[in-house]
């Protein structure tokens, strides 16, 4: 392709190339601005868990069976603690007065 040698066009290519650029810069310096920017993440995040909440959806219809179990398991693993001191209380409830001692004696020496 040539170009005429023409001042007069290679200005105007010039201006347009240049207010190209301001425009293009303009632009660019609007997305990085910081409310934008926050704005623009805020949307990706909400964006991304409204996705991740609808294949979730999907999955729990597709297999609800599986996603009970995998719930329940959770849960178990999450309260293990809680479960074990129930099941410590139970067993020193349910022991007995070992054979051979009064439970009267042991109040009567303090």
């Amino acid at each position: 392709m040539t170009v005429p040698r023409d001042p007069d066009a290679a200005r105007a290519r010039a201006r347009a190339a240049r207010d190209k650029l301001m425009t293009t810069v303009g632009t660019i310096q609007e997305r990085l601005k910081p409310r934008n920017i926050a704005q623009e993440a805020m949307e990706n995040a909400k964006h991304s868990v409204t996705t991740i909440a609808r294949e979730g959806t999907e999955a729990v219809r597709e297999r609800p069976w599986l996603a009970a179990a995998v719930t329940s398991g959770i849960g178990l693993v999450l309260a293990r603690g809680w479960i074990a001191d129930i099941f410590r209380k139970g067993k020193h409830e349910t022991d007995g007065p070992k054979k051979g001692s009064d439970p009267k004696d042991s109040n009567a020496e303090g």
